[in-house]
């Protein structure tokens, strides 16, 4: 059996109908990636002094649409990797309260940071125990596009100097 012109004509039609729906099908799946919402979380530094350093935590949308029902969630023993052994009942609810539903984000804007207080850490003694520098554990975060897209992120959450990381700063000269 052999082709006429016809045929061939008809299976190149298919053929490219089926090449223009994939293609339109994979430009949707990276419009659909490259233009949503982009939730990160962190700790840095506020200050840190002689005796202690205090911290906070940023919430970023760092993609290109807005962000809408941002919550953070973690589960009590997570929450407790941050802290030291001792620290009071008092300060592990400071914390917890940042993975709370009634902390959600109804609406980040992308480009938008977010900061709250996230504890402190004090050398030699400065008060008591709170923090454990160097800690980290594993969050979920969970949000949604202004289309009703659900996005779920988990990624590390460290206690640490953000600035110096590696170890060490060159100073400011003094005038």
């Amino acid at each position: 059996m052999t082709l006429s012109a016809e045929d061939w004509k008809f299976i190149v039609s298919v053929v490219a109908l089926l090449a223009a729906g994939i293609s339109l099908y994979f430009t949707k799946v990276n419009w659909l990636q490259s233009n949503r919402p982009i939730v990160t979380a962190f700790i840095t530094e506020h200050h840190t002094g002689e005796l202690a350093a205090t911290f906070k935590l940023i919430i970023a949308n760092t993609g290109s649409r807005p962000a809408v029902r941002v919550r953070m969630m973690a589960t009590h023993a997570d929450i407790r990797k941050l802290l030291e052994p001792d620290a009071t009942q008092k300060y592990f609810e400071m914390i917890e309260s940042n993975f709370l539903p009634s902390s959600e984000i109804p609406l980040l804007r992308n480009g938008e940071e977010l900061t709250t207080s996230f504890g402190a850490f004090a050398w030699r003694g400065g008060s008591e125990p709170w923090l454990r520098y160097g800690s980290e554990t594993e969050i979920c975060i969970t949000y949604q596009d202004l289309e009703c897209r659900s996005f779920v992120s988990k990624q590390p959450l460290k206690i640490y100097a953000r600035d110096g990381f590696g170890g060490g700063m060159w100073r400011e000269p003094q005038a």
